[in-house]
């Protein structure tokens, strides 16, 4: 005759089985204040990157250019915040965000002797 089972500790477990454990964190919330301070820092590297780069690349006035590179930036830079929070590892989103503030940057070094 078979023993009879203990009731199940909550209904999601089926009757004799053993109900699984949450994963341990590892970091806890210095995972959080990492991408926190790479999405605020990095965000604003990348942003002013390419704010740079975009004003010597858009047409038209200087003033006019800057300005729309400026508003361009806000999206840039949300973008950029969304990568450091979306990337798999604080290590990737942060060789992400460093790869892309570098492009933004030799191109506006690139394009800086052709604005007078």
């Amino acid at each position: 005759m078979p023993r009879p089972q203990p009731p199940s500790p909550s209904p999601t477990v089926p009757a004799g089985a053993t109900p699984r454990r949450a994963p341990k964190r590892k970091a806890g919330n210095g995972v959080l204040w990492a991408r926190g301070g790479l999405a605020l820092l990095g965000g604003y590297t990348v942003a002013a990157a390419w704010a740079a780069a975009l004003a010597r690349l858009l047409p038209g006035s200087l003033a006019d250019a800057a300005l729309v590179a400026t508003m361009a930036s806000f999206v840039i830079y949300t973008l950029a915040a969304i990568w450091a929070y979306a990337a798999r590892s604080i290590a990737r989103a942060a060789v992400g965000l460093a790869l892309v503030a570098c492009v933004g940057m030799a191109l506006s070094t690139l394009l800086a002797g052709s604005v007078a």
